[in-house]
């Protein structure tokens, strides 16, 4: 990372003014996060499920807590900072990390996005519990000019490193795919061998009988998830861990993404999940059949429906959560971003990361990703 910043307290974040108009409470209770719901709603330019304390709390997984910072003027909420706290081995590591990947974890006015930062930031940091806060964010974003704004002008350690989709299995990165006006026009930007199989796998599945089942129930999608994702590839203990969470997100979204395959007999063959949001939706998760109809390319039929139903809806984008593979991954995007880092200047806390990132090389692969995380 590069140096980002000098060194300070948390206080210096603050000036008079700042500290006597707007205060910031770190919380950490679902039930309190919950409560949020409504003020949530009055302070979003659009509406966007991944802004709304439900979702955000469905997407905190097993090795993360809560740590929400709610902004007051007053005794009126108009600001909230959605961050995540990184537990290692049940311990909590103090490190705080807000993801602006794909939507921006600061929800307010934009007009005082500086502002609401520097008290969130401040919150955060003055925390007895927290010693370290990450923030991630898109280049040439706004949330980027604040943090910069930020770090210049406060005396924080803070550092930033660009971040590439391919860096680190750390980072999820999102594969951005655009969708064109028609689905024929969509073939045509594929490659030749490409659009071949799209078009080759679909007459197939179809000419066996089988169908589209365009929007599954709440119910069914539980049911062909717990059915097919023992039967897909490379489910393993981790897999299992992220199922969950992944149902958690979509239950938690008020316009759900979730179609599947079925064969004549009714069995599920394929299913998959997500939500719309603004002028797209996101592609959450896919599980299917392998181990009785590999050959049948599920995978790739499914998203040649999901692909076709969303251009039919003008839809713009279609978003894939933590990246794709081939054919799809030779005609996505992905927005490049850079990692924030903003330490307590204590002595202790230097002394430590410094002893940290020396022995991070010699740690086995588990312990030397927690080290990461620490310093």
């Amino acid at each position: 990372m590069n140096d980002f910043g000098t060194k300070g307290t948390p206080a210096d974040l603050l000036s008079d003014c700042c500290a006597s108009v707007y205060s910031g409470v770190v919380l950490s209770s679902g039930t309190k996060i919950r409560e949020l719901r409504l003020a949530a709603g009055r302070l979003m330019q659009q509406a966007d499920p991944m802004l709304s304390p439900e979702f955000f709390l469905a997407s905190v997984s097993l090795g993360w807590r809560p740590r929400v910072v709610a902004i007051y003027s007053r005794r009126e909420v108009v600001g909230l900072l959605y961050a995540k706290e990184r537990v290692l081995a049940g311990i909590s590591s103090g490190i705080v990390y807000a993801d602006g990947s794909l939507s921006s974890p600061l929800l307010g006015d934009p007009r005082h996005r500086q502002v609401f930062f520097r008290v969130a930031l401040a919150s955060l940091l003055a925390h007895p519990r927290i010693r370290a806060v990450l923030l991630r964010v898109p280049h040439a974003s706004d949330e980027l000019e604040v943090v910069k704004q930020v770090a210049s002008s406060t005396r924080l350690d803070a550092r930033s490193s660009d971040l590439l989709f391919e860096d680190s299995t750390l980072w999820k990165s999102h594969a951005h795919l655009a969708l064109p006006g028609t689905y024929e026009g969509f073939l045509e930007g594929l490659g030749c061998t490409t659009r071949h199989n799209f078009r080759r796998y679909r007459r197939r599945f179809e000419a066996a009988g089988y169908s589209w089942v365009e929007r599954l129930s709440r119910d069914e999608l539980h049911s062909a998830v717990s059915h097919l994702a023992p039967k897909t590839k490379y489910y393993d203990v981790a897999s299992r861990a992220r199922l969950e969470t992944q149902l958690n997100m979509v239950a938690a979204t008020d316009r759900p993404l979730a179609m599947g395959l079925k064969h004549h007999t009714g069995q599920w063959l394929s299913v998959l999940g997500g939500w719309y949001k603004p002028r797209g939706a996101v592609f959450c998760f896919q599980y299917n059949n392998d181990q009785e109809f590999g050959q049948h390319s599920l995978s790739l039929v499914l998203r040649t429906y999901l692909i076709e139903h969303l251009i039919g809806q003008k839809l713009e984008e279609l978003i894939i959560w933590g990246g794709t593979g081939p054919p799809l991954s030779r005609y996505v995007t992905y927005v490049p971003t850079i990692i924030i880092r903003f330490d307590k200047p204590t002595l202790a806390w230097r002394a430590a990361r410094r002893v940290i990132i020396a022995i991070r090389p010699h740690l086995p692969m588990r312990w030397a990703d927690a080290a990461h995380w620490l310093a």
